[in-house]
């Protein structure tokens, strides 16, 4: 009899109400600081991030060999026998080669394991599409093919009022940064088909770009589509409230919806202030 779990990584940013969900386990990343390494949404949060940036901007790491272990340990003794593991993009990331070597080796279980080649919402709005599916009872094979192609219909969008710590984290180029620093420009951040990150535009202000975004929105949906969105705010509640209603009034209605706290790992590279869309087909 298969009893399926979900293994994401803590860059995929799972809502807390699906963390909360039997059978779903989550690895952090490290955030590390010239004096303390941390764990990423368990004992440091975003906004501590983003109050310390000034002094400090940390670096991230993937999660331990040992939380690792620990966590498949765990999940073997609450009687899985199957893993989906989600993870956010090889390119950004190198969680997702990493945790491929474990889950190998570990012969407890039988796994599918998955490169998003997305980041952050997009990623767990994947992750809690194939929750969805096992909670209907579909056999892992089912849940699999779902979720492969999930991955292939998915899109993320973040706008961000700058890209300093995108690239003093070595995400993007200093001549990009230099750029829209100069032009007052809120870049909008996508990832590329090989999932990597690439500006898609560069907007005047952040509410010019939440207006874009809803245009990036619109040309991935059709009509017929049914489909997840997650929408990412940097310490910016009502700012990411907002994206959501501009949804809302052009008709854009998910059959589930997330507005959720960018998680410290990710909030590390873009700073307070993103505002991000993400939406997946199911």
């Amino acid at each position: 009899m298969e009893k399926i779990a979900v293994l994401v990584d803590s860059c995929c940013d799972l809502p807390k109400e699906y963390l909360k969900k039997t059978g779903i386990y989550e690895l952090p990343m490290q955030i590390a600081y010239h004096d303390k390494t941390y764990l990423d949404r368990v004992d440091i949060s975003a906004e501590e991030v983003y109050q310390n940036l000034p002094v400090e901007i940390p670096k991230t790491s993937l999660p331990s060999g040992e939380s690792i272990q620990k966590t498949l340990d765990q999940i073997a003794e609450d009687g899985y026998t199957h893993i989906i593991s989600i993870s956010v993009s090889s390119g950004l990331s190198g969680t997702f080669n990493f945790l491929k070597v474990f889950l190998d080796d570990d012969d407890r279980f039988v796994s599918k394991y998955f490169d998003t080649k997305q980041v952050a919402i997009a990623s767990g709005l994947i992750a809690i599409g194939a929750k969805n599916l096992i909670d209907e009872d579909k056999s892992f094979d089912e849940v699999a093919a779902a979720v492969e192609k999930m991955c292939q219909n998915a899109m993320v969008y973040f706008c961000i009022p700058t890209l300093t710590y995108l690239r003093a984290g070595g995400r993007i180029s200093a001549v990009a940064s230099a750029v829209g620093g100069m032009l007052k420009l809120a870049p909008i951040v996508t990832c590329t088909p090989e999932g990597t990150y690439t500006i898609a535009a560069k907007a005047r202000g952040m509410k010019k770009g939440q207006k874009m975004m809803l245009g990036y929105a619109q040309d991935f949906i059709n009509d017929g589509d049914k489909y997840l969105i997650g929408i990412g705010h940097g310490a910016d509640e009502a700012g990411g409230q907002h994206m959501l209603d501009i949804l809302h009034d052009n008709g854009i209605q998910g059959q589930q919806e997330f507005t959720e706290q960018v998680g410290p790992a990710l909030g590390v590279h873009t700073g307070p202030g993103l505002i991000g869309v993400a939406v997946v087909k199911i």
